[in-house]
Formats: structure tokens, C-alpha cells, sequence
């Protein structure tokens, strides 16, 4: 294998650990309308230092352990290295199962830290951030104004928010209401969920109090 695609693959199987940090922060934390090119620095990052953190954990561990490289080994006579082809791979494959690990309980514990902050104010994330915060476990139930008048109430699903309002959504689910404009008169809809264009909501108005309505438990 020619050695420029030797050095990409390392290069990838290094930073492929801060694609699953960011994963994992995903599933605690709504996406919000930051660039890409700040994500890809993010997990850029992430992927580095597990990495970095990996190898060290790998190498100072093959001081003790028969079988792995050490220190020694890659600051020395790498040719030599060759002849221990076995005992790199197992250690680059362990280096990256430590970096997996280190990435993914990061994400998990920042992306749960991040969702139980109160008053967070991110780019973007007045939506995602207040929206998606869950109180002893349940979502907030939402009133939805939309600009003609009409009102949509029901649990919180989801938003997304990509930073242009006529492409973003929110997502109500079960039990839903709707009330006319210019009536007071709330109708049941039997609709498992609706999609709100972000581009048409005049006022979002939350509660946390589920148990006024039972039915909003399940």
C-alpha cells in the first residue's frame, strides 16, 4: 500500500473517534444551527486528543504487558517494528477501542451536563436548547401561535434548526389541539404529530405540567 494512503487511513482512524463523540452529545443535546465547519473542528479535535490520550494509555501499558509496543519501541528504530507486525496491530487496535471509549463517555457525560444546564444560551439554541429541556423526565406541553391566527398545542417532539426559518420545523406529537383564530374553542386532533414551518410561528408558550392532562403521560 503506497505510503500517502497508509497516512490517510492513520489519519483517518485517528479522528473517527470525535465522529462518535458527537454522536453521542446528539442524543442528549438537539442540533442547533452552528456551522459545519465548527463541527468538523469540534470532532476534528475530539478524535485528536482521544487519540493522543489513546496511544499514551497503549504504550505506557506495553511497559508491563508482553505482546504490545512501548514508548521505546516507536521513539526508537522503527524499521525494527517490522518484524513485530503483529504486536502493531494489535496495539493500534487497542489504541483505537481506548479512544472509542474515551470519546464515547465524553460525549455522553458533556452532552447530559449540557441538557441539564438551565438559562443556556447557545447560537441558535434559543430553539433547541429551551425547547428540548425536560423537566423530571417529561417534555414541555406547547401553545403554538402561527401568524394567522391559529393555535396548535401538544407535547414536544422535536425542532430543527439549520438557520434558515422556512426550511426549519417543529415537531408536536399526541394529544394535540387546535384552536381557530379568533375563537377560544380548542378541537382535538387525532393525529399522531404535526410539523409546524418555524417560518410561520408568531409565539411558542410551554408548560411542564403534564398532569393536568393525563392523557399527556403516555
Amino acid at each position: 500500500m503506497p505510503n500517502g494512503a497508509v497516512s490517510v487511513l492513520f489519519l483517518v482512524a485517528a479522528l473517527s473517534p470525535g465522529f462518535l463523540y458527537h454522536r453521542a452529545v446528539m442524543r442528549y443535546q438537539a442540533r442547533d444551527s452552528r456551522s459545519a465547519v465548527v463541527e468538523v473542528v469540534e470532532l476534528a479535535t475530539v478524535g485528536a486528543l482521544t487519540s493522543i490520550v489513546g496511544s499514551v494509555v497503549v504504550l505506557a501499558a506495553g511497559e508491563i504487558t508482553p505482546g504490545l509496543i512501548t514508548i521505546s519501541d516507536v521513539v526508537g528504530n522503527l524499521v525494527a517494528l517490522r518484524s513485530r507486525a503483529w504486536s502493531v496491530v494489535g496495539s493500534s487496535v487497542l489504541i483505537l477501542a481506548v479512544s472509542f471509549g474515551l470519546a464515547a463517555t465524553a460525549g455522553r457525560v458533556w452532552g447530559k451536563h449540557w441538557a441539564g444546564r438551565q438559562g443556556q444560551i447557545r447560537e441558535g439554541s434559543a430553539w433547541a436548547g429551551v425547547l428540548s429541556r425536560k423537566q423530571d423526565g417529561k417534555p414541555a406541553y406547547l401553545a403554538v401561535e402561527l401568524d394567522d391566527g391559529r393555535l396548535v398545542e401538544g407535547v414536544f417532539r422535536s425542532v430543527a434548526v439549520a438557520g434558515e426559518p422556512e426550511r426549519d420545523a417543529l415537531a408536536l406529537r399526541r394529544p394535540i389541539r387546535v384552536c381557530p383564530a379568533g375563537s377560544t374553542d380548542r378541537v382535538d386532533v387525532d393525529e399522531d404529530f404535526v410539523l409546524i414551518p418555524r417560518s410561520t410561528i408568531k409565539a411558542v408558550h410551554g408548560s411542564y405540567k403534564l398532569s393536568k392532562r393525563p392523557e399527556q403521560e403516555s
